[in-house]
């Protein structure tokens, strides 16, 4: 970057820069004069005027400006009458010329008219449209940056004493980073792009215009400025001063500044305080692998990957299917009919009517149908829960491992995720999570019991969090509420504490996974808010008549778990018990266990028709999920595990 702007002056002798730098100072001179007799006066008239770009007036102008702006003129055509002018206020005359003068008078209007010292009059001189001389002059500080790059001299003073920029801080986690405000980068990819890189520095700040820009150069403090949506005049004067001063400005692609490079640029640049930090910048700002310019998909989906979960090959007619946690037998002949008859009715073609189904789930759960809405399923709780409550850049604190879906949710979102661990011995990490909140948390999930652990996780330790994070949305999912103790339930908690959500389904004891139907439990206020969120038909139809029938006479529901909770699963725990396979204690239909060779182990149940699912803990190490439904179901799982294993190996 400093070679090219020093060839653009390989024409002009050292005496003409030394003429041309003070001329700058001339105008500065003459622009102080117009300005300061409107420093802090009351009345002053304030106008919104139209920029190239703008739906709307929005950019401030006073007769300070102006004034000033004209004075400089005014001199210019005086003494360098073929020079050309480039001006915020009265834009271009010759811009083409050899040498170019770019003016703001008054950059940072907003500071000017609100009374705060940070506003700046910038002076630039371009030779062949790139910057070459440079003048960031604060009037009311009496503070002057002259910046010059040649080949005969490369400077930048204060006051007419030498500045440099500060070589020290070559990390990004060391820097502190100055922009405009936070809302001068475009939705998409440049809000994108300064998120990396405000996310990678030591601490941002906002609000000091072009003087910035000028604690960069001096070494004052500040490392990088980052800003978008400038005018050529914003930033022509801020050229020399930062590379006289030892520093770098360019583009967000690495590409000088100047007149010409206007329209590439799309008015974005990156200021540092060295060559090493300006890299690394730039790398922060560059588009992430496997994102492409132009999509206008969000960014960080671009690079998302889809949750897809192990479905191919299973079949219910080939398969004891223990690898997903359903029910694993059909819901009774009286739900099946039931929508069998909803299809031979001949409305398959009206849109969804789902009467008092809200207020029979509310009757069931035991909460006023206002704390009640109905989801696609318990994922689509998690999902609106998200989406209502998450901004992008937030922290969500996932307790970890855990069910895919909340952690695909949270990064939908573009949310950070911490994630304390889940551990045999301690169950569920209480400390950690309640070390983890901060201001920055608007998500904590609890997944009560725990999948793929089965840890269920105390009524205290619960409202230990709830408390501890009011400001952030603590979702609890009860997606195995009726397998596990009911002392354990948050639902009665919802009326006192307007941060809990939980969320349940009628798929895993109910039978009812394909059709796609859960609840969400929470605040009144909470609830009418989501359902905002939440489409008026997003429930299939067939899952509301098979949950109708199902809510009438629910007593097979209860027959399973019941012949799970004291037949199936205590079988299957004194199984592992006698063969000392380590398993984590479960309040769930599932069982985490670490049989020798857990990876070859699921492959030969497999080719014997029974489906479990590998999973891995916090250290890394690979057990099987084994999901458990009947107790004749389980004796066959034990038998074909004692098969397997009393097998000499292949």
């Amino acid at each position: 970057t400093t070679t090219s702007h020093a060839a653009s002056m390989a024409s002009l002798s050292e005496s003409q820069v030394a003429e041309l730098t003070a001329f700058a100072s001339e105008l500065a001179d003459a622009a102080r004069a117009e300005i300061m007799p409107y420093w802090r006066k009351r009345g002053l008239a304030v106008e919104d005027k139209m920029e190239p770009g703008r739906p709307a007036p929005e950019s401030p102008v006073t007769v300070a400006d102006r004034n000033a702006e004209a004075a400089m003129r005014k001199l210019i055509q005086e003494r360098y009458p073929s020079h050309g002018v480039l001006g915020e206020e009265f834009g271009s005359e010759r811009a083409d010329a050899e040498l170019c003068w770019v003016l703001d008078p008054i950059d940072g209007t907003k500071s000017f008219i609100t009374g705060k010292p940070l506003f700046g009059i910038l002076i630039g001189l371009c030779h062949h449209g790139t910057p070459v001389i440079g003048v960031i002059d604060q009037p009311v500080l009496n503070e002057r940056w002259v910046g010059v790059s040649s080949p005969s001299l490369t400077s930048t003073t204060l006051n007419g004493s030498p500045v440099t920029s500060d070589a020290s801080a070559t990390r990004l986690g060391a820097a502190l980073l100055y922009a405009t405000t936070p809302h001068m980068f475009g939705f998409g990819e440049e809000t994108s792009a300064f998120e990396r890189l405000r996310k990678a520095v030591k601490q941002p700040m906002y609000g000091c215009d072009c003087y910035a820009y000028a604690l960069v150069a001096s070494g004052f403090g500040p490392h990088l400025v980052c800003e978008a949506d400038l005018g050529v005049y914003d930033y022509a004067a801020l050229v020399p001063v930062l590379l006289g001063a030892g520093g770098c400005i360019t583009d967000w692609a690495g590409a000088p500044l100047g007149i010409h490079s206007h329209a590439a640029c799309r008015g974005r640049v990156l200021a540092s305080s060295n060559a090493t930090l300006h890299a690394e910048a730039l790398a922060a700002l560059a588009m992430p692998p496997g994102v492409q310019q132009g999509f206008v998909v969000k960014q960080h989906l671009q690079v998302l990957a889809p949750y897809l979960p192990p479905l191919d090959g299973r079949s219910a007619s080939k398969h004891l299917l223990l690898d997903f946690n359903e029910r694993t037998v059909p819901p009774p002949k009286h739900v099946t009919d039931a929508v069998v008859a909803h299809i031979s009715s001949g409305t398959t073609q009206c849109y969804p009517a789902y009467g008092d189904i809200n207020t029979r789930i509310a009757e069931y759960a035991g909460v006023d149908p206002t704390q009640c809405m109905i989801t696609n399923g318990s994922d689509q709780g998690i999902d609106i829960i998200i989406r209502a409550c998450c901004p992008a850049g937030s922290e969500a604190i996932i307790p970890a491992p855990t069910f895919a879906m909340y952690e695909q949710a949270s990064l939908t979102e573009n949310q950070t995720i911490l994630r304390p661990w889940f551990t045999r011995e301690g169950g569920f990490p209480t400390a950690a999570v309640l070390a983890a909140i901060s201001p920055r948390t608007t998500l904590i999930v609890l997944s009560n019991p725990n999948n793929p652990t089965g840890t269920p996780i105390a009524k205290q330790d619960m409202l230990a969090v709830v408390r501890a994070a009011p400001h952030a949305a603590v979702l609890v999912d009860e997606c195995y509420f009726e397998f596990m103790d009911r002392e354990l339930t948050m639902v009665g908690e919802v009326s006192s504490h307007p941060n809990l959500f939980v969320t349940r389904t009628f798929s895993k004891t109910w039978g009812l996974p394909s059709l796609r139907i859960g609840y969400l439990i929470s605040h009144p206020d909470n609830i009418k808010a989501l359902c905002s969120v939440r489409g008026p038909y997003d429930i299939n139809m067939l899952a509301v008549v098979a949950l109708r029938a199902a809510l009438q006479n629910k007593d097979y529901v209860f027959d399973f778990v019941t012949e799970h909770n004291t037949l199936a699963k205590p079988k299957f725990e004194a199984y592992l018990a006698a063969k000392g396979v380590l398993f984590w204690p479960s309040a769930a239909n599932y069982i985490l266990c670490y049989f020798d060779d857990p990876a070859g182990l699921e492959r030969q149940l497999r080719d014997r028709g029974i489906l479990v699912r590998p999973k891995k803990d916090a250290e890394g190490t690979l057990g099987l999920r084994v999901s458990l439904g009947t107790l004749a179901q389980t004796e066959r799982l034990i038998a074909t595990l004692e098969e397997v294993l009393s097998s000499p190996p292949a």
